[in-house]
């Protein structure tokens, strides 16, 4: 497919003091650099990015150079060091509404840079993307003269890259004229045809017929009012996708702090369920604590109660053998056995047996009664 060639020499500057603040516009990157920092009226213009500009200054002599600082002053004041110098060889007063410089705006297609070289913004320009506009800017200058042309500046900041070039029209008798330059929309479309056959020889595919936008941006003072407001419109446009990608930005912040905060909840009932739980297994236990407490109480009850009636039918035996038949006690009293009566034998006999009981009682008694773990035997 072919690509668009943007030709604009819309802009002109004229006397009182507008050189000096079109050039800090288009040099923005060097005063920036050197600490500088002017107010721009352009709001498609990105600070962060103005740093990937390149602006470079006629040295005099045929070439270039970037700018600096000298003796404190902002870089951009070089472009009209150089401007005050080309003009002061003019062999003739200035008119008060004299043009002295004529803004030159050199752009590719903003769809080859979307094909071609998509990361412009992150990376810079690649090196067919700088080819083809140095090769732009070889045309102006000899379109121009090289002594005509100030400088010019690589713009990376804004929506599109583009190639700015400041010419200072003077013709080579030494007359600022430039209308000896730019003759009308006629020559206007010679030189964007020219240019385009340059482009096309260097290998960019340019589109050829001349469009309705190009005719009257060269030419036209409605389209420039047109130009005006597509500019501001898009740059709303810009606005309004640097406010929905801060939205986007700020409704992925919430999305996650929400998330933590949902983890955080999880987190939280998890640690409250598990207290739950003990709490429940720790009554679990106390239950049957006390179950089995009340299960040993029982136990150690029934244990008593068979003791005591165990020792209650043992008093009962004891109390039968103790008792002695009247007939009995009559005739121990009597009986003798060898010359001793014969109850004094049953007495100590009876003594012994007693004793011998008592014992046996007390054993049995003991052994009826096993202590039961936490409880006291004589409860």
């Amino acid at each position: 497919m072919s690509y668009t060639m943007t030709y604009d020499v819309s802009h002109k500057v004229k006397r009182g003091g507008h050189a000096k603040a079109f050039f800090r516009h288009i040099a923005r990157d060097a005063d920036q650099r050197a600490g500088f920092t002017f107010p721009q009226s352009n709001p498609n213009i990105v600070p962060e990015r103005t740093a990937l500009n390149m602006t470079m200054v006629n040295d005099g002599s045929g070439s270039v150079r970037r700018l600096k600082s000298v003796d404190g002053r902002p870089p951009s004041d070089e472009l009209d060091d150089y401007l005050k110098q080309r003009l002061a060889s003019v062999g003739r007063a200035l008119r008060k509404d004299a043009v002295l410089i004529r803004g030159v705006v050199l752009q590719l297609d903003p769809k080859w840079f979307a094909e071609h070289d998509a990361s412009w913004r992150e990376k810079g320009p690649s090196k067919d993307s700088y080819a083809y506009m140095g090769t732009a800017l070889d045309w102006v200058v000899a379109e121009f003269g090289a002594d005509n042309i100030v400088g010019f500046s690589v713009h990376l900041d804004e929506l599109h890259p583009a190639l700015h070039a400041a010419v200072v029209p003077i013709t080579e008798d030494g007359r600022l004229s430039q209308k000896d330059f730019f003759r009308g929309p006629a020559d206007l479309r010679r030189q964007h045809k020219e240019l385009r056959a340059v482009m096309a020889e260097a290998g960019y595919d340019v589109e050829h017929r001349v469009t309705e936008r190009s005719r009257e941006h060269l030419s036209s003072s409605e389209f420039q009012r047109r130009a005006d407001w597509l500019r501001d419109a898009t740059g709303e446009l810009e606005k309004e996708r640097e406010a929905s990608e801060y939205m986007r930005r700020n409704l992925a912040a919430w999305v996650s702090d929400l998330d933590d905060r949902e983890s955080a909840v999880l987190e939280r009932e998890r640690e409250l369920a598990a207290r739950r739980l003990a709490a429940e297994d720790a009554v679990r236990d106390a239950n049957e604590t006390r179950l089995q407490a009340q299960l040993t109480q029982r136990m150690a009850a029934r244990a008593r109660e068979d003791a005591d009636a165990e020792s209650q039918r043992m008093r009962n035996i004891n109390a039968r053998l103790e008792s002695v038949p009247a007939d009995v006690e009559r005739w121990l009293d009597k009986a003798k056995v060898g010359g001793k009566p014969l109850r004094e034998l049953f007495d100590a006999d009876m003594a012994k047996s007693r004793n011998t009981r008592r014992a046996l009682l007390e054993k049995i008694e003991e052994d009826a009664r096993p202590e039961v773990k936490g409880f006291d035997r004589e409860r």
